[in-house]
C-alpha cells in the first residue's frame, strides 16, 4: 500500500502573529518500491512534507495515510507508522544520543520490540550494508567523521527494517565518490523492496537515480515528472525556473549550442558531451 497525501495543508505557529503556511493542498501518492526525489529550494516545504510521512508532524488540514493508517492527532497507531517509515536527517548527529555506535544502532530495534536475540544480527547486518567496520561499534558516534556519522544514521534506520526510507538532503557536503557510493547503496535498498524517498537540491542526483521527481515551490507541488520526462529539454529548463541548478554538463552543452559550429573541433566536442546528457533524438538540443 502507498503513502498518500490528500488535500494536505501545514501551518506553523497557527493562530499566532508568527503563523506561516508551509504546505498548501498537497495531493501525492508514493507507491511501494518506487524511488522518488522531492526537489525544491530552501523554504519550499520539502522537509515539512517528509516529516508528515511518519507522524512526526500532523497535517493542519487534509489527510496523510501510510499503508492504510491515518496519521492524524487521534491515531493510536503512530508507533506502527514510525516503524514503517524510517527517517535519515540531513544532520545525523541531531539524532544521536547513545554512548557508542552499537547502542545507537540497537536502540531502534529495541524500541520497536524486536527480540534481543535478533538485535545483534540486525546491527551487524546494517553496518555491513553501509560498509562500516566492526571496530566502529564501540566508538562514540560523536567522535566519527561526517561520512561515518551519516553511515551510522542510515544503519540505525536499516536495523529497524522499515518499508519506506526517507533521506533529507543526503548528498549535502559529500564528494563525488561518496555521492556515487550513496547512490549505489540506495539502489541496493530498493532491490530489497524498500521505497526510497530523497529530499534534495541536487537536480543531477534526482535525474540519475529517480523513477519520479516532484518539484515543490512555495508549499505547493509545481511539477510531477516521470522517467520519460527526464529526457525533455523543455522539462529541464522548467526545473531551472524554480531556482534549481541544472547539471553542469547540461549548461556546458547549452553554451556550446549558442556558439557557431563552423569550427569542427568545437562541433566534435559538443557531440562528445552530448552522449552524457539525458536526451533522446526527439528532444535534442
Amino acid at each position: 500500500m502507498p503513502i498518500e497525501f490528500n488535500g494536505v495543508d501545514y501551518v506553523y505557529s497557527k493562530d499566532t502573529p508568527f503563523e506561516k503556511k508551509a504546505l498548501s493542498d498537497v495531493n501525492l501518492k508514493i507507491e511501494e518500491g518506487e524511488y522518488i526525489s522531492i526537489l525544491g529550494k530552501t523554504g519550499s516545504g520539502k522537509s515539512t512534507l517528509v516529516q508528515l510521512m511518519n507522524g512526526v508532524m500532523k497535517p493542519t488540514k487534509g489527510k496523510v495515510v501510510v499503508d492504510g493508517i491515518l496519521t492524524d492527532e487521534k491515531s493510536e497507531r503512530t508507533f506502527e507508522i514510525r516503524k514503517k517509515v524510517g527517517m535519515v536527517f540531513q544532520y545525523p548527529e541531531h539524532q544521536f544520543f547513545e554512548e557508542n555506535v552499537l547502542n545507537e544502532i540497537a536502540f531502534g530495534p529495541k524500541n520497536f520490540g524486536i527480540d534481543d536475540s535478533q538485535i545483534e544480527e540486525k546491527v551487524l547486518k546494517s553496518i555491513e550494508m553501509v560498509e562500516l567496520p566492526k571496530s566502529t561499534l564501540f566508538k562514540s558516534p560523536f567522535s566519527l567523521s561526517g561520512g561515518e556519522k551519516r553511515k551510522v544514521a542510515i544503519a540505525s534506520v536499516i536495523a529497524c527494517d522499515p518499508k519506506y526510507i526517507v533521506f533529507d538532503e543526503p548528498t549535502s557536503g559529500l564528494d563525488p565518490v561518496s555521492v556515487k557510493r550513496f547512490s549505489l547503496l540506495t539502489k541496493k535498498f530498493q532491490s530489497l523492496g524498500k521505497t526510497i524517498v530523497i529530499v534534495t537540491h541536487s537536480v543531477e542526483f534526482a535525474l540519475k537515480n529517480s523513477e519520479r521527481i516532484i518539484v515543490l515551490s512555495d508549499g505547493k507541488i509545481s511539477l510531477y515528472l516521470e522517467k520519460k520526462d527526464f529526457k525533455k529539454v523543455s522539462v529541464l529548463e522548467e526545473i531551472e525556473n524554480y531556482n534549481l541548478l541544472l547539471p553542469d554538463i547540461y549548461k556546458i552543452a547549452r553554451t556550446l549550442l549558442s556558439l557557431n559550429f563552423s569550427n569542427d573541433t568545437l562541433k566534435n566536442e559538443f557531440l562528445r558531451l552530448k552522449k552524457f546528457l539525458p536526451l533522446n533524438d526527439e528532444n535534442e538540443f
